[in-house]
């Protein structure tokens, strides 16, 4: 990890669960994070942990709602303002309803292909352009649920829709000297 330390990595959805827990395991190793989700307070609340006060990484947390692109292209417009650089981006924003799709709302379905679909693609994008911008030899990371693979009965509205989706945006050529996860 002594490679990464002072650099800027992105994580979607910081603000609890899987998404914080990076935050803080990059802090503790002296990356610069920037954490976004709709609300920021979770996010701004890891440096004051304890176990975080003496973490040599900083954190930055900025407001996103990843369901309007809008909000991403302000958000990679900031980091690229402060930084001038992304070389890490966590795709790790995600969410799921309870309906199926026959009794679901029209409504769930889009907010849930916005973050778990569109959002995933348009950071990955921006973040790859700043990358070669820098000729960085940077990361993007996709965490998935379980369910995304598996089509939980009631989890999800389409059996695999996320992750099929996800995948078909990965077939357009990416540059040769990028590399995902």
């Amino acid at each position: 990890m002594e490679r990464w330390e002072g650099r800027v990595a992105l994580v979607t959805g910081a603000s609890m669960g899987i998404g914080a827990e990076l935050c803080r395991v990059l802090l503790q190793h002296g990356m610069i994070v920037v954490g976004c989700a709709r609300s920021v307070e979770k996010i701004k609340s890891i440096v004051e942990e304890d176990a975080m006060k003496n973490s040599p990484g900083r954190l930055v947390a900025i407001r996103c709602d990843l369901t309007k692109e809008s909000d991403i292209l302000s958000m990679f417009q900031e980091i690229r303002q402060i930084f001038g650089r992304v070389d890490v981006c966590i795709n790790n924003a995600g969410l799921g309803y309870e309906e199926p799709l026959l009794t679901g709302s029209t409504s769930e379905f889009r907010n849930m292909l916005d973050v778990n679909v569109m959002a995933l693609c348009i950071c990955s994008k921006l973040a790859v352009q700043l990358m070669q911008e820098n000729g960085d030899d940077g990361q993007i990371i996709h965490i998935s649920r379980y369910s995304a693979f598996l089509g939980i009965k009631y989890r999800q509205p389409v059996p695999e829709l996320t992750s099929i989706a996800a995948r078909s945006a990965w077939f357009e050529p990416w540059p040769k000297d990028s590399r995902e996860n």
